[in-house]
């Protein structure tokens, strides 16, 4: 199962961490995996746990909880807990 979308936020609590653009989420073997690009961030608050990673749709919003979190430049890689 995958999904993909043009945006979303990677959110800690209340703050927004990071930006992205372009993203996937991906179901594989060992659970959700997501790639996206970085367009902002601010690195304290990224740093930060637990974070969120919140998607927008047409009926409200997917979240998904971030388990771990890896930043190279723009990409980023995240495993991704159960959909909320």
């Amino acid at each position: 199962m995958t999904f993909s979308g043009v945006d979303g936020v990677v959110s800690w609590g209340y703050y927004r961490a990071a930006t992205v653009g372009p993203w996937t989420a991906e179901k594989g073997e060992s659970g959700w995996s997501l790639t996206a690009t970085v367009t902002e961030m601010d690195t304290f608050r990224v740093s930060q746990r637990p974070l969120t990673f919140v998607a927008s749709h047409a009926k409200g919003a997917w979240r998904w909880p971030i388990e771990s979190l890896e930043i190279q430049g723009a990409s980023l890689s995240a495993m991704l807990g159960p959909r909320g």
